[in-house]
């Protein structure tokens, strides 16, 4: 008895050092990185039901905003610690190597389900607020007719929609199927076409434009022909995460008249200061746009950069865009490096990140799930646990299996993420999640 009250004072003091932790480190965190200051009069609304989810919501924002080059080191991180705490708890508990092992996949797969359900299911992330006088607006999106996509026309509407955006324009990767696809009820006063096409010179740039285009009409050429063409058609071209590639060299981009740059993208996030401040300083000093994007292919439904140009004469996107007006690039600045130290403490590094950048009622909210999971545990088994939540995963997995073959009719000839990577991982999921059901003990 004594050993248990001992843990139920450890867990509350977890929890008010958690509290005491976000009164004295919280910021909202939400910057202009094109000037580097901090922004007080723009806010995010939350959706209701994050505080009902707290703790998936939590993950789920903490995976759709990290760096995409970090996900190996993150994922191995998380793993090893879930499996290494499993087998501790196994142990203690004198639990037997056959259970102990089930437990392990559980742990393991449960962690790699819980990453896929972030990436598959509809969650939707902060929307921008009081922004009036200004359109909200994101350069560079992708649908199904992209390669690398999972989400049709009417889902990149409302992931556009339900996060505060009032233009965008769908980019997809060398086709411009996508804006021909967009169902007739759907309005396209603020849907532009766009396209991210490669180019000779091995990098690919977004073209942008008022009206449709062809994009048989600018493939297999360098970018100075594609720049010096697209203004020819009234177009728009700017440059995507120059700093993935820093070629050609910014001089170059500038002296052939390109439109503008990215410096911000949520694909690609870690940018060091010195090179983003480059990118801005020329584009400063040769009034070019500057421009944040989601970059959106459909693997999760969060965002956490918004690009802001203030509304004139009742113009629309394009035309504002076409006359340079300056723009204003919000981010919820979650922080982040690229360290060894961070990524082997990874999870630890989550929760303060969490603790210390969210609301305090979900600070609150996350450990009454905490709570009650403790509950859970103290009054049914383990193994009851376990075959419940295989069960649940496999029936998930199952439902993802054929929704994915049904919206693959949408854009079969264009799309290989779906039938190449999303079905297959579903389906072997299934499986697992089938065999981590049968191989634990029946009686329960």
């Amino acid at each position: 008895m004594g050993f248990k009250i001992k843990k139920i004072y450890s867990l509350f003091s977890i929890i008010i050092g958690s509290i005491v932790l976000n009164i004295c480190l919280y910021s909202s965190n939400i910057i202009d990185v094109s000037t580097g200051e901090k922004i007080n009069n723009i806010s995010l609304q939350w959706p209701t039901i994050r505080l009902f989810i707290e703790p998936f919501y939590a993950f789920a924002y903490y995976i759709l905003t990290m760096e995409r080059s970090g996900y190996v080191f993150a994922l191995i991180s998380w793993l090893l610690w879930l499996v290494f705490i499993t087998i501790l708890l196994c142990k203690y508990n004198k639990i037997n190597l056959k259970n102990s092992i089930v437990y392990s996949c559980f742990s393991f797969f449960f962690f790699i389900s819980l990453c896929c359900s972030v990436i598959i299911l509809p969650v939707i992330g902060p929307k921008i607020t009081n922004v009036e006088g200004y359109k909200v607006l994101d350069v560079h999106s992708h649908t199904i007719s992209s390669r690398d996509n999972i989400s049709t026309i009417a889902s990149s509407v409302n992931f556009h929609k339900k996060h505060g955006f009032t233009d965008f324009f769908i980019t997809e990767h060398d086709n411009t199927n996508g804006y021909k696809t967009i169902p007739c009820n759907i309005e396209t006063h603020n849907i532009f076409p766009g396209i991210q096409i490669r180019t000779t010179d091995g990098q690919s740039i977004l073209l942008l434009s008022q009206y449709y285009f062809k994009y048989e009409d600018f493939k297999d050429r360098s970018i100075k022909e594609m720049i010096s063409l697209a203004h020819a058609k009234d177009m728009l071209v700017i440059m995507p995460h120059w700093w993935k590639w820093k070629k050609p060299n910014l001089r170059q981009l500038v002296d052939w008249q390109i439109d503008g740059f990215e410096i911000y993208n949520c694909g690609y996030r870690y940018i060091s200061k010195e090179t983003r401040q480059q990118i801005i300083d020329i584009c400063k000093k040769n009034n070019l746009l500057m421009v944040g994007t989601t970059d959106w292919h459909g693997l999760g439904y969060m965002v956490n950069v918004w690009t802001l140009i203030e509304e004139k004469d009742n113009k629309n996107v394009f035309e504002l865009m076409k006359e340079k007006q300056k723009t204003k690039i919000i981010v919820h600045d979650v922080k982040g490096n690229q360290s060894i130290i961070r990524y082997i403490f990874e999870p630890f590094y989550f929760l303060y990140n969490y603790i210390t950048t969210s609301p305090l009622k979900y600070i609150l909210s996350f450990y009454m799930f905490v709570l009650v999971f403790v509950a859970l545990l103290v009054k049914f088994s383990i193994k009851k646990i376990v075959r419940m939540s295989s069960l649940l995963f496999a029936f998930f997995f199952s439902i993802c299996t054929f929704y994915f073959v049904k919206i693959l009719q949408y854009s079969f000839v264009y799309n290989v993420m779906i039938p190449e990577t999303i079905i297959p991982t579903a389906v072997a999921l299934v499986l697992v999640w089938l065999i981590i059901w049968s191989f634990c003990d029946k009686n329960i």
